[in-house]
């Protein structure tokens, strides 16, 4: 029998690290916006040509007592039985139980050119609990010292409960933090709340086989039953595998350099409910002001409320499959000094479980989850790890891993061959586009070829559109002008239109790798691990607020001040520089904003050095470590940007938008043993 049982208290400060947040705004501040004005307030954008920035400091400072506070428990509990020599039963519980609750509090803004007029506190609780029971039985038994045979059979248990409630109101007339609460506000409160729970059945079973220790076998079936599907609600899940260990073998018996080498390969399938909503199958109402609720006498004060359908539940949906497989090889080798693995896998997703975009005349309502959708992916795994004993004392080891990473999306929905995400700023023109036959999150534009150096080119240009389309208005491209960016015809019509928006970029990287290396000498270790990704590209929307003056008055680049297109610079980086945007500087999505996001990074680096046993019996201890580290120390890229190592969501993402940089930390730390 065992357990384990720990807690744990986190706090947030509810700062944003993505989006609109300080760094962003102070990549956007001009340098002659001050922190403070001369009265001791915060300074700001107010005044004309600042742009639309906002303060900085201003931002941490009016969030300080801002706080998400999570308490949560969490543990196991096994017992473990054999019997009758063979068998062994197995039961295990375990699970946790979380609470948070939060506060923010927005202060109205002054100093902006874009104000906060109102104060409003939000006050929100969550609470949510899961468990996973699981239980089960193993036989295992060698015949004729031949045959290994173990059989596993068992079940699953799971059950996941979630819910919140939130609460805000506005007007306080004192915006301290200890008058500041619900009960204070001379507004109307608005209360909202959200629950949902989930559960999860399992029945599997397991065989594994091996023959003489040379040859390997496994299958494993399971049947998983959800609560999130009604119709069917339960799937069956198969896997096998096979192994042969090659070195054992007789013809290998004179290959003393090869100690273990294995050849191996599976194939699966394995179902996944977790990205679809639990009340996905049931079609729900509720209300809403703006789209239900209707002023019947026109009188502007006799509301009568109705509601309305808000989403289309889908009861037929059912388990998104992936279906895995994979061939490898495992080497250990010169005595084992040298250790190789390679693996090649293929991943397809089927049934892939996507909410199409509803007509028109379905309203407001959200739509569903279907299975109609398909992906696949593939790649390969390798890994080496050497072992050198240069001297008895001087040790070192090292790791290589190599990954490669292949997406394809096959099919969207019935009808539908791509969709958009991510407008940002550009006129309600995405920058994503997830398309089939390309990789998820790719980006999408106009490609620049170059820029309108005269206006005999442009003239030119325009010529050959209006031949074209047989129209003496027409233009090569919408806002032509010298010193502006010219844009690829894609299709060739002597036109630039919207069907010349192409791909620009990818965000999957074509590998990434790492290496890690560990010395020891005599008493001192040091260690390191450096991480890179090669061929991913990175779509830089820093730019729009800095390398164009159309794009608000805000902090400006040195290529904008001095490396934009003139007459006598018709080789610069960026366009000609002007007051107002256009479709050919910066108002849709181009390939300006596209750059190389491939980086190496030294992830860590740690020396430490261990007291001596003499010293240490002296002073009673079994073991003291002393040691410095480094994390994030540096990166080589060619990236624009602060920091090539981006997050984002599972559709969009290498968008940096000024998002906060990767810390670099120094960690004196000491490992003490008793």
């Amino acid at each position: 029998m065992g357990e384990n049982i720990s807690y744990a208290l986190t706090t947030d400060n509810r700062i944003s690290v993505i989006g609109e947040n300080p760094i962003n705004h102070a990549y956007r501040s001009q340098p002659i916006i001050p922190v403070y004005d001369i009265a001791g307030n915060f300074a700001g954008t107010q005044a004309p040509s600042l742009g639309n920035s906002q303060n900085a400091v201003a931002i941490l400072e009016r969030n300080r007592n801002n706080f998400s506070k999570t308490s949560r428990i969490f543990g196991n509990i096994f017992a473990e039985l054999n019997f009758l020599e063979k068998f062994t039963a197995r039961t295990s519980f375990g699970g946790s139980y979380s609470n948070t609750n939060g506060q923010v509090f927005a202060y109205p803004t002054y100093e902006n050119a874009e104000n906060t007029t109102y104060n409003q506190l939000t006050e929100n609780a969550f609470t949510g609990y899961n468990w996973t029971w699981s239980n089960t039985l193993q036989y295992q038994n060698i015949f004729n010292d031949l045959h290994n045979v173990t059989v596993l059979v068992g079940t699953e248990a799971y059950h996941n409960q979630f819910e919140t409630v939130s609460a805000l109101t506005q007007g306080y007339y004192s915006f301290d933090p200890d008058y500041v609460n619900l009960s204070t506000g001379s507004g109307t409160q608005t209360n909202s709340g959200f629950y949902t729970e989930d559960a999860l059945f399992s029945v599997f079973g397991r065989l594994d086989y091996t023959f003489n220790d040379r040859y390997l076998l496994g299958a494993t079936i399971r049947r998983d039953a959800t609560s999130r599907f009604t119709n069917p609600r339960h799937g069956w899940f198969p896997a096998v595998s096979a192994g042969w260990r090659i070195s054992e073998e007789a013809f290998m018996d004179d290959v003393s350099w090869v100690d273990e080498l294995k050849l191996r390969g599976g194939y699966g399938v394995m179902g996944n409910q977790n990205n679809v909503d639990p009340a996905n199958a049931f079609t729900t109402y509720g209300a809403s002001r703006v789209s239900s609720y209707y002023d019947i006498n026109g009188t502007n004060n006799s509301i009568v409320e109705g509601f309305l359908r808000s989403r289309i539940g889908n009861p037929n949906a059912s388990w998104e499959k992936n279906i895995n497989a994979n061939i490898g090889i495992d080497a250990n080798l010169f005595n084992s000094k040298l250790q190789i693995s390679a693996d090649y896998y293929r991943k397809d997703v089927v049934d892939l479980l996507y909410n199409p975009e509803l007509t028109a005349t379905a309203g407001v309502s959200t739509a569903p989850y279907v299975n109609i959708a398909e992906m696949k992916n593939s790649g390969l795994d390798l890994s080496a790890t050497a072992f050198f004993d240069f001297t008895s004392e001087l040790k070192m080891n090292t790791t290589l891993t190599f990954t490669t990473f292949e997406n394809e999306i096959v099919n969207i929905a019935d009808g539908v061959s791509y969709f958009d995400q991510e407008a940002r700023r550009f006129n309600g023109s995405s920058i994503v586009r997830n398309a089939v036959g390309h990789s998820v999150g790719q980006f999408h534009g106009y490609n620049i070829v170059g820029f309108w150096n005269s206006q005999e080119e442009v003239d030119a240009a325009n010529q050959e559109a209006q031949n074209a389309l047989n129209s003496p208005d027409a233009e090569y491209q919408s806002d032509i002008g010298v010193g502006r960016f010219r844009y690829e015809d894609i299709n060739g019509d002597g036109v630039i239109t919207s069907d010349d928006r192409t791909f620009l970029g990818n965000p999957n990287p074509d590998f990434s790798g790492g290496l890690n290396l560990e010395f020891t000498y005599k008493n001192w270790d040091l260690s390191a691990f450096l991480y890179g990704v090669y061929g991913n590209d990175i779509w830089n929307q820093v730019k729009w607020w800095h390398d164009f003056y159309s794009s608000f008055n805000g902090a400006k680049s040195y290529t904008a001040l001095y490396d934009s297109w003139t007459p006598t610079n018709q080789n610069a980086s960026a366009p000609i520089q002007e007051t107002g945007g256009s479709f050919s500087t910066a108002n849709v999505p181009n390939s300006y904003f596209v750059e190389d996001g491939s980086y190496l990074r030294l992830k860590n680096i740690q020396l430490g050095y261990n007291l001596p046993t003499t010293i240490l019996d002296k002073v009673g201890l079994d073991r003291l470590r002393l040691y410095v580290q480094g994390a994030n120390l540096f990166t080589i890229t060619n990236y624009s940007g602060v920091d090539p190592e981006l997050t984002g969501s599972a559709t969009a993402f290498g968008i940096d938008e000024g998002a906060y940089p990767t810390p670099k930390q120094i960690i004196l730390g000491v490992n003490l043993s008793l």
